[in-house]
């Protein structure tokens, strides 16, 4: 039996978000027969031919199982849709999705009229199952998974302890969730069907979470510098510098002497342009001064976290590695942006957008920062996230990085520099590999394995394991875990909608030091 999710179609939005997954995925050939074991589920992307048509709902009548957008289930099965536009969505209590990360969708979307799960912010059900003669069929909103691809920048409430919540410009959408709902469904059409989900796992060697601390240097002055790098080699956190390089152009000998750190570019001018030239001229500039001291870049992060298109080809055309831009996105796994025609080779690596002086914005204590953190901290690790956050050394509260780096320590998380996770990243995703069930043993076909390479085992919707990727795995000797969603606590989503006089003027403020001279 097949553990491969099929697919009519690999669509660029399908294509993003499988990778983040890192499971097994064939194209789906439907001019012959599909038998239920070539399949462990099909996700259906697009309205085919009568012959796809009958193909498909032979499959599913004979015990498969399909995952597949409102739209497209009007063709394939007949339903009623309605439309609606979606501001969040909050499953705290839904039978199939509740520990999801609530999040924005902020979409006009396709809903199927008979939907029963997956609650929004009017109180809409948003996700349809139907059976079908022995098989079953999830049916998600029309238009979700290509919401993944949206470019559109809004300030952003974050969730927190205080009744000031701390924003940030950063991308409209919560692609988290996105993902998050997606891969859950492919989860529940696993387990309807008796078989285990497997996939790659997000985090080198079976880790819970990795820790970052990447710093945007613009403007800072070299005692600032000194004293975050001291705490840095104090308890020997590797961070990632991004050097905006115009205004310490004369002292970029400092960052050449880090020892332990990776050194990125920020840019020359503190901008971000509208268009290639202006772009690449200035990550040109930048290069040239940092590369008189011999520091050869491999990540870049532009200013404000912004991110376009002109700028994403400038990026790749001066061959960085990665980037990391929380405008297109934040809280998640890598990624590889896609922009319009093709896919970019730069690999984005997401942050947590809050830095200390957001929160000191919002009125946090250093107290108040520390249960922030902290509460961050647990949300990672029960959604399999890297723990990246950022600040600036001007900006930067040190008593609160100093208790971070204590902490981090002191629960022995993995430190690593964003090129080091990228690196990784980059080799889990060559990874090509097949997984097939025999019995009670799980047989992994292969090109290759790193022994960095773990994967995620779910045998039902609590409980799971991260094992090694090996040739074999014998289900009936891995140790299985049950979720548990820790007691961080979450503002509703109805308060993080909210849009606040200091909402206003933090964006007046944005937009003055964005179009400054």
């Amino acid at each position: 039996m097949k553990l491969t999710v099929g697919i009519t179609e690999k669509l660029p939005h399908w294509e993003l978000i499988l990778g983040q997954i890192g499971i097994p995925t064939e194209t789906v050939t439907t001019d012959l027969k599909i038998t239920t074991d070539q399949y462990a589920t099909i996700i259906v992307t697009r309205i085919g031919e009568p012959w796809e048509k009958d193909a498909l709902l032979h499959y599913i009548a004979e015990g498969g199982a399909t995952l597949i957008e409102a739209d497209v289930a009007r063709w394939l099965l007949g339903i009623r849709t309605v439309p609606a536009y979606i501001k969040y969505v909050e499953p705290v209590g839904d039978p199939i999705y509740k520990g999801i990360l609530s999040g924005f969708i902020d979409a006009s979307l396709t809903l199927p009229k008979k939907a029963t799960v997956l609650e929004s912010d009017s109180g809409k059900k948003l996700v349809q199952i139907i059976r079908h003669g022995n098989g079953l069929v999830l049916i998600l909103p029309g238009s979700l998974s290509k919401a993944i691809l949206d470019t559109k920048v809004r300030r952003r409430n974050f969730p927190t302890r205080k009744p000031l919540l701390p924003s940030e410009r950063v991308t409209r959408r919560s692609k988290q969730t996105i993902r998050e709902i997606i891969q859950r469904s492919l989860e529940y059409l696993y387990i309807v069907r008796e078989l285990p989900f497997v996939s790659l796992w997000p985090l080198p060697n079976g880790a819970q979470t990795l820790f970052n601390l990447r710093i945007d240097t613009d403007f800072a002055s070299q005692e600032n510098v000194d004293t975050l790098y001291d705490l840095c080699q104090k308890y020997r956190i590797t961070a990632t510098w991004f050097v905006e390089t115009q205004s310490s152009q004369d002292w970029i000998s400092k960052y050449a002497n880090m020892e332990y750190q990776e050194i990125g570019l920020h840019c020359y001018r503190h901008h971000v342009f509208p268009n290639f030239i202006r772009n690449e001229m200035d990550i040109k500039r930048g290069i040239k001064i940092l590369s008189q001291h011999r520091i050869r870049p491999s990540g870049y992060a532009a200013p404000f976290g912004q991110w376009n298109v002109p700028l994403a080809k400038a990026i790749e055309h001066h061959g960085f590695l990665y980037s990391s831009e929380f405008c297109l996105d934040y809280d998640n796994l890598p990624f590889h942006s896609h922009l319009g025609d093709r896919f970019t080779h730069v690999l984005q690596v997401p942050v947590h957008p809050i830095a200390t002086s957001c929160l000191r914005n919002a009125r946090h204590s250093k107290e108040d920062m520390k249960k922030y953190f902290k509460d961050l901290l647990k949300i990672c690790i029960e959604h399999h996230l890297p723990f990246f956050i950022y600040d600036h050394p001007s900006n930067a509260n040190l008593d609160v990085l100093n208790w971070l780096f204590k902490t981090v320590r002191k629960q022995d998380i993995p430190v690593v520099s964003l090129i080091e996770y990228a690196e990784w990243w980059n080799k889990r995703a060559k990874i090509e590999w097949t997984v097939d069930l025999d019995k009670d043993r799980i047989v992994i076909d292969h090109t290759s394995i790193d022994s960095s390479i773990w994967l995620l085992i779910r045998k039902s919707m609590t409980g799971w394991s991260v094992v090694e990727m090996k040739d074999t795995i014998n289900l009936n000797t891995v140790e299985w875990r049950k979720r548990r969603l820790g007691k961080a606590i979450r503002t509703p989503m109805s308060e993080r909608t909210a849009l606040t006089r200091k909402m206003v003027i933090r964006d007046i403020l944005h937009m003055y030091w964005k179009h400054r001279d």
